[in-house]
């Protein structure tokens, strides 16, 4: 063992010492800087909260994956390495915890007495946990690789300790402060969020561009003339921003911005009056949802053109440039859920209204997946007669689609091969080994439960080409794998995105009490999540399937845990600005809790196999355990 790192060590602990001596006094003074934070705006979690997560869970997290990275060093001496490394990591986290103490001593940081957050005491606990982990790393016998264990459970038991005390922060109460219509399948439904996308992307084209060059422009005199219209396309290169010369330019002038915003709201009006009657006329609870979501989904979208409005009443006309900032930055979130919303409408408006030969084999395979599923839900019959009777169908499906593919595959030989066959052709390839993967499970599976998740999947997989397909959007090619990071580490990461979403969702919409915008956030929030899983869902399913743990806890915790925090909060009758922090955080909470003891468990399981790993290079040197 280094004698320095040892020496460097004791005089951390003397100076500890001496500070926790001179506490006394400091802390005095630390309750009366407090007060100057017991008003109206004082917060004193997050920041609390911040240090928590950055300043010591993420250098824990260092100092595991390098444990984790160890096995791949080479050499005689990998353990004394690793364990002087893990050491002076150790102590960056250690000298950051007793700078904090230190800070709260001295007022340098404010406390919200009506928050009764706590820090020094927590800390000081926390720095008597890292102090047991410090000496044991000094031991004499460190560099063994049962110490090395038995370090790394420390390191482990540590971190929870610190997950722990932030979701203890987060779940305390805060201080004192202040007519349908009908799917006629040609899509006419999706047409006013068509009409929407397509004005609010011209407005942000024009604005990103060249505005000085745009034309004498006044939206929404449908009756009069095409200018209307010619608003609904996107500005394309030539369109918007060089088109000025030839009296086609696209673009108006960026004071005029907010009528066509205004224009926008307008034709929101209008279909929520319309809406409105079909919601107190059905009910259909289904039929009464639906409406529910499109009249909830059209506020939101109106409130945030309502905001950008305001904000360029506020801006000078003459100052362009900050005119066309404001539309650019201030409507590009907007657009986002227009494109979204758009997308899924078109999704769900059947195979007449997607101009996509691709979507038409979508369209059969997805009712083959109902078709299982409705076989699979039948309790009465054997599970191996269930297996037999969707294999047998499967494969004939699949059989079906080879000869299709075949054909095509003739026509792109002979050089006849058409936009609709590639299109066909494409979906053929990108489906063929996920269906000879359900094959292969309802062969091995013994029971339903595996084959009836295939099958869902399948679905979710099938649901999202189609709705990429309806929406003209490029189809992301599938990516062949590699030798790379194992499913568990691929997971742990993975989930580590999960929780960065939730915690932003917490910070910016629910930690602080907030109004409808705030929960509107939080709802978009969860979309967002949502969307996360879907993606890596399909990207599992198109892999092959390698690592099925994943998609199963994907599936059967995170969804269903997230879709329960959706319910709430997309509960027309809460009422948002009377909840409790611990009433608003609360499911969220929950479903982030179980985030982190499921990748706290993967990370372990990635360090027992690096650590024995460790052990089996040093048999291949001629070292035993311990030696």
């Amino acid at each position: 063992m280094n004698p320095r790192l040892v020496w460097l060590v004791c005089v951390c602990v003397g100076l500890v010492v001496a500070q926790d001596d001179g506490s006394t006094d400091d802390g005095g003074s630390a309750d009366d800087g407090g007060d100057g934070g017991s008003g109206d705006e004082c917060e004193e979690s997050w920041e609390y909260i911040d240090f928590l997560r950055k300043d010591v869970n993420e250098k824990v997290q260092e100092i595991l994956e390098g444990l984790r990275d160890a096995k791949n060093k080479g050499g005689v001496a990998v353990l004394e390495d690793t364990v002087s490394s893990t050491m002076k990591q150790v102590l960056e986290i250690r000298e950051g915890i007793l700078d904090r103490i230190f800070k709260l001593r001295k007022s340098e940081i404010t406390i919200c007495e009506d928050q009764n957050i706590k820090q020094e005491e927590n800390l000081t606990n926390l720095r008597m946990d890292i102090m047991s982990i410090l000496l044991k790393l000094i031991d004499r016998d460190s560099a063994s690789i049962e110490k090395l264990k038995e370090i790394r459970d420390d390191l482990l038991e540590f971190r929870m300790t610190v997950n722990n005390e932030v979701m203890r922060v987060m779940m305390l109460p805060q201080g004192n402060k202040a007519q349908k219509k009908v799917d006629t399948g040609d899509c006419a439904e999706c047409e006013l969020l068509d009409n929407l996308r397509s004005k609010i992307e011209n407005l942000i084209n024009c604005a990103e561009n060249d505005g000085d060059q745009a034309r004498s422009y006044f939206p929404g005199d449908d009756e009069e003339g095409s200018n209307a219209e010619a608003s609904t396309e996107p500005a394309a290169g030539e369109g918007g921003a060089e088109g000025g010369d030839d009296g086609s330019a696209e673009c108006m002038p960026p004071p005029m911005y907010f009528m066509e915003l205004m224009e926008c709201n307008r034709k929101i009006d209008d279909e929520t009056e319309r809406l409105f009657p079909s919601l107190f006329a059905t009910v259909d609870e289904v039929e009464r949802k639906e409406i529910e979501d499109q009249l909830n989904s059209l506020k939101s979208i109106r409130e945030e053109i309502e905001e950008v409005i305001t904000k360029l009443s506020k801006t000078k006309p003459d100052d362009e440039e900050k005119l066309r900032k404001t539309v650019s930055r201030s409507l590009s979130n907007t657009l986002s859920t227009l494109q979204s919303l758009e997308k899924e409408c078109k999704q769900n408006c059947g195979p007449e209204g997607c101009d996509s030969c691709g979507a038409e084999i979508l369209y059969e395979m997805l009712d083959k997946m109902d078709y299982y599923e409705q076989i699979y839900n039948n309790t009465e019959a054997e599970p191996v007669d269930l297996n037999d009777e969707v294999r047998r169908d499967l494969m004939k499906f699949i059989s079906a689609n080879s000869e299709e593919s075949t054909n095509i595959l003739k026509k792109k030989v002979e050089g006849t091969l058409d936009d609709c066959d590639q299109e066909k052709l494409d979906v053929f390839n990108k489906t063929k080994n996920p269906l000879w993967m359900l094959v292969n499970t309802t062969i091995f599976a013994e029971a339903t439960e595996e084959p009836l998740f295939m099958v869902q999947a399948m679905k979710e997989m099938l649901n999202q080409l189609l709705s990429e397909y309806c929406a003209g959007e490029p189809v992301p090619e599938r990516k062949n794998l590699d030798d790379g990071p194992s499913c568990q580490w691929e997971e742990y990461e993975q989930t580590g995105e999960y929780i960065n979403k939730i915690d932003e969702i917490i910070q910016e919409s629910l930690f602080k009490p907030g109004g409808d915008s705030a929960k509107l956030d939080a709802q978009l929030g969860f979309i967002e999540i949502k969307k996360l899983l879907d993606k890596r869902v399909e990207k599992l399913f198109l892999d092959g399937m390698v690592c099925p743990d994943e998609a199963t806890t994907i599936k059967k915790q995170w969804m269903i845990e997230l879709n329960r925090c959706m319910v709430i909060f997309m509960n027309s009758k809460l009422k948002f600005t009377e909840m409790t922090r611990l009433e608003r955080i609360q499911c969220t909470k929950s479903l982030r809790a179980a985030m982190e003891l499921r990748r706290s468990d993967l990370l372990q399981q990635e360090l027992e196999s690096s650590i024995n790993q460790i052990g089996e290079n040093l048999d291949g040197f001629g070292y035993g355990p311990g030696q």
